[in-house]
């Protein structure tokens, strides 16, 4: 499966699914993940208390569009209401993974 079709519903009917295992629970709630082809698609949960201290990620602010901006196709649109961040990690990326994402949120 290629990384596009994570979104497609007759290829990848289950979406971002699969239980992330050993999260750090300093910052979040809850985890899943998607392996393709081309790497891996994430969906996370900040905690209340992440989501207290950054209650808003808006990349059109240019502080947090330089510490959030650089991760592969992420998506915030449902940060404020749901506490969700998606993002893909490419095979090759070597910097910008979950581990990257939690060590900011720390």
């Amino acid at each position: 499966m290629k990384k596009e079709d994570v979104w497609n519903q007759e290829i990848n009917p289950d979406g971002i699914s699969e239980t992330l295992e050993n999260l750090n629970h300093d910052v979040w709630d809850r985890g899943y993940y998607k392996e393709t082809d081309d790497g891996i698609w994430y969906e996370v949960y900040v905690n209340q208390q992440i989501k207290k201290n950054l209650s808003e990620i808006d990349l059109k602010n240019k502080e947090q569009k330089k510490v959030f901006g650089k991760f592969n196709e992420i998506m915030l649109n449902h940060y404020e209401d749901d506490n969700q961040i998606t993002f893909f990690v490419p095979n090759e990326e070597t910097q910008y993974t979950l581990d990257e994402l939690t060590n900011i949120l720390i």
